[in-house]
């Protein structure tokens, strides 16, 4: 089982179990683990274990959750990681090594491979829509930040746009209106740097579909669950007629 040591702060010695899929930390009551100092927020943070992995989601705290140092959204944890909220620095603790990977979508649909081919584009660019279409945001989140740091120019800036919609859309169906919000801004901004087709997606009608999910309240009841899902953005290559291939 993984843990979380408490290295300062009024809780120096202490170590919380990550025992479950979601654990809260916040100054709140109602958190799991109650840090209990002005400069963290109500619900500051939280671990989520997602195909055993975890991963640490800022809550839209006003003064920044970080991770080795370095203020973050939302990020893999792995043994040895520092996480600091106010005056509280927790280390990851990983009982076990952990050797489960996510297995990638298999690359033989012939639409797929005609676009990879006629294109050029890097297979992740594909492994990432089929995670995004199907609401595993985190894995489309990883395998596209496999290579956008490698790009340059308007390929990065959309890279980056389909990463942090991947965010944006975690933190929506999870009830972070806060994080959604802001990840809504970062996407929109980048959008606006963007042709209105590139890598084969019509950027108009994603721009469109994207504001308009994140724009609706968060409903509660199953019901309404169901009929958002719906209405997620998916990503829909162009035909190569209706694709520049240029971009």
């Amino acid at each position: 089982m993984a843990f979380l040591r408490f290295d300062t702060g009024p809780q120096t010695g202490d170590r919380v179990p990550l025992d479950k899929d979601k654990i809260t930390f916040g100054r709140g009551k109602n958190c799991d683990h109650v840090l209990a100092h002005p400069t963290v927020s109500r619900e500051h943070f939280y671990i989520e274990r997602n195909n055993d992995k975890l991963f640490l989601v800022d809550q839209g705290s006003v003064n920044g959750t970080l991770a080795n140092g370095a203020r973050v959204s939302w990020v893999e944890l792995n043994d040895g990681d520092s996480i600091q909220a106010g005056p509280f620095l927790l280390v990851v603790e990983m009982g076990e090594q952990r050797t489960e990977t996510v297995e990638l979508p298999a690359m033989g649909d012939p639409v797929k491979d005609e676009y990879a081919a006629a294109s050029g584009y890097a297979p992740q660019y594909l492994q990432g829509i089929e995670h995004f279409n199907a609401g595993r945001y985190f894995d489309a989140h990883e395998v596209w930040e496999e290579i956008w740091l490698h790009e340059s120019g308007d390929t990065k800036v959309f890279y980056q746009m389909l990463i942090q919609a991947a965010v944006g859309l975690h933190h929506y169906e999870r009830g972070n209106e806060r994080g959604a919000s802001g990840m809504r801004d970062n996407v929109v901004e980048k959008l606006s740097r963007l042709p209105a087709v590139f890598m084969s997606l019509d950027l108009v009608e994603f721009s469109d579909a994207f504001k308009a999910y994140i724009s609706e309240p968060i409903e509660a009841d199953a019901e309404a669950m169901i009929e958002k899902q719906k209405r997620r953005p998916h990503i829909i290559l162009l035909s190569h007629d209706e694709a520049d291939w240029g971009s």
